[in-house]
């Protein structure tokens, strides 16, 4: 059995005793299925590494580069402080790791997800590294985000939008359109569907682009996660939206 990488523009694998680059775990394997083959076919590894003691459920998503991780939440918390908000919702939030991480800073936080166990997660987490002024809600952020809204001070909220792939639902960016928190912080890992989302709220003006922070999460590859920085603009004009209810 071939162990290694293709040749560049071609199918040819190169063998390899390791990668420089892999994690042990993933290198001790080589010699392993070198020796015992599959009869037919490949084989394919699943390797999650998590921050310590934090609860990560086997198909719940979790950032993929532990390495990366402090540079991101110090990122997300100096764009969360720079809006002086008392208040902060988690959308897509996952095993709760942004809220957490920040509701030092927030009088009162709440994260969205709809992945049962990620949710469950979420509030043994909390309660582990002492997140006990806020809440994890289970269910859709466009089903949950108009009670939230509706529940905090607008002017004085920041949104933290972490959608997969595919981007936000329409509905979500619409109610954020619409209720206007003063601060929405969009971290993507796909540049076409972020800037797709970023027209819509910032259409009309209604929100402008203060920043844009590159993390090179995926090392080696084109794919790279965006922090966003949106504020409200004239946030004491009334909301144009409203009159077309």
């Amino acid at each position: 059995m071939l162990v290694g990488f293709r040749k560049r523009n071609s199918h040819w694998v190169v063998e390899i005793d390791d990668c420089k680059i892999a994690e042990p775990a993933l290198n001790a394997q080589i010699p392993e299925v070198r020796s015992n083959p599959p009869k037919r076919g490949g084989i394919k590894f699943n390797l999650r590494i998590t921050p310590e003691d934090w609860i990560v459920p086997d198909h719940s998503f979790f950032q993929t580069n532990y390495f990366m991780l402090p540079r991101m939440v110090e990122a997300v918390r100096k764009v969360f402080q720079s809006n002086g908000s008392e208040y902060l919702i988690d959308t897509y939030c996952g095993v709760g790791f942004f809220a957490i991480e920040l509701a030092s800073l927030a009088k009162r936080y709440a994260g969205v997800e709809y992945d049962k166990g990620a949710i469950k997660a979420a509030r043994e987490n909390a309660t582990n590294f002492g997140g006990d002024n806020g809440e994890f809600i289970e269910g859709r952020t466009e089903d949950l985000l108009p009670g939230l809204l509706a529940k905090f001070d607008a002017q004085n909220t920041s949104v933290i939008l972490d959608p997969p792939r595919r981007g936000c639902a329409p509905a979500a960016l619409e109610q954020l359109r619409k209720v206007r928190p003063s601060q929405v912080i969009y971290i993507s890992c796909h540049p076409a569907t972020l800037a797709r989302d970023l027209n819509i709220l910032c259409a009309d003006g209604v929100y402008r682009l203060e920043q844009v922070i590159p993390i090179d999460m995926f090392p080696h590859t084109q794919h790279v996660e965006c922090i966003t920085d949106l504020r409200l603009n004239n946030p004491s004009e009334p909301k144009s939206h409203e009159s077309q209810d």
